[in-house]
């Protein structure tokens, strides 16, 4: 049975699920031709992994759009972005990457896709604080 949207949700949360995900497209759309360029060795050993981390990025920002449960998507997402993150540190270690710049590029984008995946965050986590605020003033040890 599919997911079906919450409620819940604006047109201005749906705007910025879809945004992650052009951003994320973008990202594919400039590494993955790059990764191409490797030797046969290094796209098996870390081309592969990025790739699949930028692919399930992709699958994971579709869902916000239309995933009931967004707190688990988004939570994927942040995960998979920081291991992205992580993969290209490695790849400019190993000398994949040629040159700060070409780091700093795929750093980048893979930070903005970071900051956008926060303010999404905040938008579906605030209503649980709020929430979780007015429980805890209401409890009977509060004065």
């Amino acid at each position: 049975m599919a997911e079906q949207r919450s409620d819940n949700m604006t047109a201005e949360m749906e705007e910025e699920g879809l945004t992650i995900l052009q951003k994320i497209e973008d990202m594919e759309v400039y590494a993955l031709p790059l990764i191409e360029r490797w030797s046969i060795a290094h796209q098996k050993l870390l081309g592969d992994d990025i790739a699949h981390c930028m692919n399930r990025m992709s699958q994971l920002a579709s869902a916000l759009t239309v995933a009931y449960y967004k707190k688990t998507s988004i939570s994927e997402l942040d995960e998979m972005n920081k291991a992205l993150q992580s993969h290209i540190r490695v790849a400019y270690r190993l000398g994949y990457l040629k040159g700060k710049s070409s780091r700093s590029e795929w750093e980048g984008r893979s930070a903005e896709i970071g900051r956008m995946i926060g303010k999404y965050k905040e938008w579906v986590y605030g209503d649980q604080k709020s929430s979780q605020q007015n429980k805890s003033a209401k409890s009977r040890y509060s004065r």
